[in-house]
């Protein structure tokens, strides 16, 4: 057996964890801490989409009217990246809050948005500008997956 194969490389560092635990321990609340990197990096998303929309000199408005099609920065990797923001910020309280339950809300935000306010958004911009959305959707994701 190879000591390159995939599954001795893991058991290798599984036991090297072990040793640098019982060595080395530095504990710390890892839902917690996943909480607050998930957090910042969901309002960081907001942030930035905020600014790009700001630079087109378009609405942010959910229900506005909008002058432009925003497909640079945050809206080159998703088309709703605020909204994906939020669902971050519900999630990061859940890590936060350490709940379980609590991770149903963001499932419910997720389908409440996805039912509700994309669709009506979507229609507005595929009438508004018919032949760039058409390309924007084929480009880019609804959300990251």
């Amino acid at each position: 057996m190879k000591l390159s194969f995939p599954p001795v490389i893991t058991l290798a560092c599984l036991g090297m964890q072990f040793i640098l635990y019982m060595m080395l321990p530095l504990e710390v609340n890892l839902s917690l801490l996943l909480g607050l990197i998930l957090l910042i990096g969901s309002i960081a998303l907001i942030v930035m989409a905020f600014k790009e929309l700001q630079n087109y000199q378009t609405t942010y408005i959910p229900d506005g009217e909008p002058e432009k099609l925003v497909k640079t920065g945050p809206f080159k990797l998703t088309r709703n990246p605020i909204y994906l923001g939020m669902f971050g910020i519900l999630i990061a309280s859940s890590f936060l809050m350490q709940s379980i339950s609590a991770m149903l809300i963001p499932i419910l935000f997720l389908s409440i948005i996805e039912n509700t306010w994309i669709p009506h958004e979507e229609e507005k911009l595929k009438e508004k500008f018919p032949d760039e959305w058409e390309e924007y959707i084929s480009s880019t994701k609804r959300w990251l997956w």
